[in-house]
């Protein structure tokens, strides 16, 4: 008999990891050196700034998730308080996107790869890296577990160090390095040199970076305690943006000037190399391919349990609902591995220029997920204030300053998206988000019309099938 539920096998300790190492990745160990060499100083309130954005939206999807852990998380939330249409857009958009992430992956490990082993082509390494991984998952929940786990604290200890390593510097510890002070805060051209333009250009680049963060929530409802383990997850939000973010960004504009653009290119690996560490380059490569795994997996997760919260809602067909004994939904991660073996055939065959080029529309999808997990969380919380006090549900977990950081959240991710539609640069992956969520939109009117759509019938038809 075919099983048709999740298995809630993760420990506490696999959601902490999964939770602290979720945000770090090649964004943070080499897009922080970019944002500091043109926004300068100021740099650290782009962090500031996005770090607040995320911290909000993640505790509107925490607050939403401690009522209802669901493996469809943001897309059952937009379903359940703005419509059906909306969960089924949602869904498809991270599904969507999540494709696009595990693929560059993908593309980023084989290229790692093939450095080390010029006899593995890059397109090699990609189809070890991506099938490795999906054995991973496909073993079992725990295992997927497990191996983030490991790959998150792996992330995490290398911050750890750095951030000791550039303490270090800073407190005149390295007997070779003068302790540089706070004067590259206000030297070469003052805390904020090219103006106010770079900052806001370096929060959407911090926004991009921070998506992930969700994935935590989506994983908690796969824990022994979802409703406890979800709340601790969603907390450590904090604790993520303000050591690994903001606090190893803030040494890195202390110990470099924002005018040294060679060690900024690699500002992880200039520090280390400051620092005396042998071989920083390539230990920094190492860590970058421990990322890069940590990414994949962790999409890998989410992409097949949002496959699987869909067909459960009658938003894909009924196949996709069904797991293994293990409680592992195997025809959502085998469908899914199928479309990524798909995506890198082409990107190899075409030269890869197109795939790479929407590649980089993921932040646009990843804000706009978002915004609906903004207005869904406004919709709950207006609903249950309209409730008698003796119906509304207790919940020890609130988000911060509603309805405020709701609309601060909202304006700052709208101004930001459209921002792309005004960027030579941006343009062309702004309008291919908005494309593809409206053709998601028009394919969810034009599926409603069938008899078979739809949460009731897909049940019937899923219990039926299973026997």
């Amino acid at each position: 008999m075919q099983q048709n539920s999740l298995s809630q096998s993760l420990k506490q300790r696999h959601i902490t990891m999964i939770a602290l190492g979720g945000v770090i990745g090649a964004g943070l160990f080499v897009g922080s050196g970019a944002i500091i060499a043109t926004a300068g100083p100021a740099a650290i309130l782009s962090y500031l700034v996005g770090g607040l954005i995320v911290t909000f939206v993640m505790f509107m999807l925490g607050e939403m998730a401690s009522r209802n852990p669901d493996a469809g998380s943001f897309s059952t939330y937009a379903s359940t308080y703005l419509g059906e249409w909306a969960g089924f857009a949602v869904g498809w958009l991270y599904w969507f996107k999540s494709l696009m992430t595990i693929t560059i992956e993908a593309i980023l490990l084989g290229a790692i790869l093939n450095e080390f082993l010029p006899w593995l082509p890059v397109w090699g390494g990609a189809v070890v890296m991506l099938m490795t991984l999906i054995v991973s998952n496909a073993y079992s929940v725990r295992s997927f577990g497990e191996a983030e786990y490991w790959l998150s604290f792996a992330k995490v200890a290398t911050i750890v160090i750095f951030m000791l390593f550039g303490l270090s510097i800073l407190f005149g510890f390295q007997a070779k390095i003068p302790a540089p002070g706070f004067i590259n805060l206000t030297g070469n051209g003052g805390f904020m040199p090219n103006g106010i333009s770079p900052v806001i250009a370096g929060i959407m680049v911090v926004i991009f970076s921070l998506g992930g963060s969700e994935i935590a929530a989506v994983a908690a409802g796969e824990s022994e305690n979802p409703r406890q383990n979800v709340v601790r997850a969603i907390r450590s939000v904090i604790f993520r943006v303000l050591v690994f973010y903001i606090g190893s960004v803030s040494i890195i504009i202390l110990c470099l000037p924002w005018t040294d653009k060679a060690n900024l290119a690699s500002p992880y690996v200039s520090l280390f190399s400051m620092a005396g560490f042998p071989n920083a380059a390539l230990a920094m490569k190492a860590v970058l391919f421990v990322s890069f795994m940590s990414v994949m997996n962790s999409f890998l997760f989410s992409n097949s349990r949002m496959l699987y919260s869909l067909s459960q809602r009658g938003y894909a067909p009924p196949m996709f609902a069904r797991t293994n004994a293990r409680g592992v939904p195997i025809n959502a991660l085998a469908f899914s591995f199928a479309i990524c073996l798909g995506i890198l055939a082409v990107h190899f065959v075409s030269g890869g220029d197109l795939f790479l080029m929407l590649a980089k529309s993921s932040g646009a999808f990843v804000m706009t997920v978002w915004i609906f997990i903004i207005v869904a969380h406004f919709v709950m919380r207006r609903k249950m204030a309209r409730q008698p006090v003796q119906h509304q549900e207790a919940s020890s977990f609130k988000a911060w300053f509603y309805p405020y950081s709701n609309a601060i959240a909202f304006l700052t991710l709208v101004a930001v998206l459209l921002s792309q539609a005004f960027n030579p640069d941006s343009r062309f992956q702004f309008w291919f988000m908005v494309g593809t969520a409206l053709m998601i939109v028009g394919l969810y009117f034009a599926l409603r019309r069938r008899p078979n759509f739809g949460l009731i019938k897909n049940t019937q038809s899923a219990q039926s099938s299973a026997v």
